[in-house]
């Protein structure tokens, strides 16, 4: 029952991962529910095995092909927190009427009522071998024979170290021939390091004169190069000198056993990594990490859809080609496919070809030799997509790296999950408190500035209303100015006010987009060109047509809106404002940097340190501009929505210069 015992590690102690999948030509793996009397999982071989689906097996039951039981038993204990070994033999009709002998090895596992719940278990065609078994009766003196059927690898070597018998499972695992190993040929399989610690192993033991076989685990290199972990049992067989006459090693493959231990370690740590702290970005560092135990990560990103707002964000991306991902509608690329499909896929150059010309994905990015993504699902909902990819080489990805990434999957969407809901409960604590202070200083701001226009509207109206026919010409058209000059005021400020109590409560969505940086000054130059003109301002733009960044549309106009609003406010009449533009990197990072600069009255120091402390006030302009103080608080709340920042240089009675960093982008 060793075997049963070791394939019980294969499967997780997560009862909730579903999409375990090892798929193999001549073993299938099954989990079953006794509740639901139905197969929850069957590997596709299974069709090899029965010539039926898993779908065809639960409609009938398994045991309807079942023609025969063989040999069936059992062992372990009843507790709870102990699964119960299972071994059986059966003979099986297949759906062409084949007749074939099945071993099954299975775990089953108790609720916690200690009722049976859940079997776990692999089947295997075991015709042939059975049939090799009977022939062995005409063979039982052919010690080579027996060796050669031995499902683990036995070798023979002599005191000089050369090999002299190997069988055919040592073969099959190293992929060379009997003949390449025998000899010193078995030498090539063994690292360096490791034919030195095994030797060292050896002269401990005659020192210390031993008597027990060595046993130590040992990489052993293959014919293609993949490397697999043998545990091996040596013993030593020695002459009446206590010479050495030769070495006979027991050696069985346990490089998927430990590849799953270590799947497993992995597993528990993101799950207990996932419940303290830290923030997410700390989190998806782990888990990159942790992957890269098991394949290269440098080109790695966790894409999340935000179903509300059709959006795919990137909250952790890592590649040598593209720096830097932002956040884009859904589209077709094959992040989106596997979203929409919930099903991973390993695409290669010849793949992603296919799928553009069938029409169900666009070329999005750099193309690379391949693309291996997984979906992250929770529950019957597909939340995103991990995604390892290599530019260079196509063989960096596999079968065996799918199924790792399949395994740990779903781990890793809970995970998220709960990390992502936690941070969002402290995100919305810190908004809710924000929104009640900001609550109170919008009731003082509209009870306080709101009312000066509207004094000035009522004041001058009221004049005109009684007394228009003492007026002269010239005084009704000072008052129709004053009231103009109030309204539009009013209409700025109530703007402002609107845009910010919407902002607060997350009722402006965030819809960002390439835009070309030039046309975005200069359309609202032209809309304050009236302010900067009757206070003959004279405005000079240095910026390349060139220059695009990508941000939200709306929340950039009032962005630059605000900034050239508060410049013309407070530069006195005749001065001067500069509005520059360039691409830097900054972080290793290209971003275009906007410096809105003018020869204003300036500010002090602590009247900036209350801008960036959110303290919303409000000063008159040069010609006795009003306004509530809302606009530079836009400013920076747009700004760093739309990942960008902002600086803030002035000196008193000189001017003031406003400096913003956004990321920097291609027009497409």
């Amino acid at each position: 029952m060793h075997l049963a015992k070791e394939q019980t590690l294969i499967f997780s102690e997560f009862d909730n991962i579903r999409d375990l999948i090892f798929t193999h030509s001549d073993v299938v793996i099954y989990k079953y529910d006794h509740n639901r009397k139905t197969y929850d999982y069957i590997s596709p071989s299974i069709k090899n095995l029965t010539g039926y689906t898993k779908d065809e097996i639960n409609d009938f039951g398994f045991s309807k092909i079942v023609k025969k039981v063989e040999c069936s038993y059992s062992r372990g204990d009843n507790k709870l927190d102990i699964a119960e070994d299972f071994y059986g033999n059966y003979t099986i009709q297949t759906k062409t009427g084949e007749l074939k002998l099945i071993e099954d090895l299975s775990f089953h596992d108790p609720d916690e009522l200690g009722n049976l719940a859940v079997s776990v278990g692999i089947l295997r065609d075991i015709t042939q071998l059975n049939k090799v078994f009977n022939n062995l009766t005409f063979e039982k003196n052919n010690l080579n024979s027996i060796i050669d059927l031995a499902d683990v690898i036995v070798i023979v070597i002599d005191r000089n170290e050369t090999l002299s018998k190997v069988n055919k499972k040592g073969v099959a695992i190293s992929g060379y021939t009997e003949e390449e190993l025998l000899g010193n040929g078995w030498l090539k399989t063994i690292p360096k390091e490791s034919q030195l610690k095994f030797k060292t192993k050896k002269l401990r033991n005659r020192k210390n004169r031993e008597e027990t076989p060595i046993e130590m685990e040992l990489p052993l290199v293959t014919k293609t190069g993949e490397e697999k972990i043998i545990s091996w049992h040596i013993s030593e067989l020695t002459n009446e000198k206590g010479e050495l006459v030769l070495s006979v090693g027991i050696g069985r493959d346990v490089t998927q056993k430990r590849r799953d231990e270590k799947v497993q370690q992995i597993i528990s740590k993101i799950l207990f990594y996932s419940n303290v702290g830290g923030s997410l970005e700390d989190f998806f560092d782990f888990i990159r990490n942790s992957i890269k135990e098991f394949m290269p990560v440098e080109n790695f990103y966790i894409a999340l859809y935000d179903r509300e707002n059709d959006l795919i964000t990137f909250p952790y991306f890592q590649d040598e080609v593209d720096e830097e991902a932002f956040s884009v509608k859904f589209r077709h690329g094959l992040t989106e496919y596997i979203i929409n499909s919930g099903k991973s896929e390993l695409i290669d150059e010849e793949r992603d070809v296919q799928l553009v010309k069938e029409g169900k994905v666009d070329l999005v990015g750099a193309p690379s030799k391949i693309w291996l993504g997984i979906p992250l699902i929770i529950g019957e909902q597909t939340i995103g997509a991990l995604v390892v990819q290599d530019y260079h080489d196509k063989n960096t990805y596999g079968i065996r790296e799918k199924e790792i990434l399949e395994v740990i999957g779903y781990s890793i969407s809970r995970a998220i999950e709960r990390k992502r809901l936690e941070q969002e409960r402290k995100e919305l604590i810190v908004k809710l408190e924000n929104l009640n202070l900001s609550k109170d200083k919008l009731f003082s701001l509209i009870s306080h500035d709101l009312r000066a226009p509207f004094n000035s509207l009522l004041g001058f109206s009221e004049i005109l209303t009684t007394e228009f026919d003492t007026l002269t010409k010239e005084e009704i058209k000072e008052y129709q100015n004053a009231i103009y000059e109030s309204s539009k005021n009013l209409y700025n400020m109530t703007t402002n006010l609107l845009q910010y109590s919407r902002f607060q409560v997350g009722r402006i969505i965030y819809e960002p987009e390439i835009l070309n940086l030039l046309d975005l000054v200069e359309h609202n130059l032209n809309l304050l060109k009236g302010n900067y003109l009757k206070k003959q301002i004279d405005v000079k733009v240095n910026i390349d047509r060139g220059l695009y960044i990508f941000a939200d549309e709306d929340m950039m106009n009032s962005v630059v809106q605000n900034l050239l609003s508060n410049s013309i406010k407070f530069t006195y009449r005749g001065g001067s404002i500069t509005i520059d533009a360039s691409k830097k990197i900054i972080d290793d990072k290209e971003k275009i940097e906007l410096i809105i600069k003018d020869t204003g009255v300036g500010m002090e120091q602590e009247k900036i340190e209350k801008i960036f402390s959110a303290d919303v006030f409000s000063c008159p302009g040069t010609e006795k501009e009003i306004g509530t103080g809302l606009g530079l608080q836009l400013v920076i709340q747009f700004i760093e929505k739309n990942g960008g920042s902002i600086k803030i240089e002035s000196i008193e009675n000189e001017g003031t210069s406003f400096t913003i960093n956004l990321s920097s982008v291609k027009p497409e």
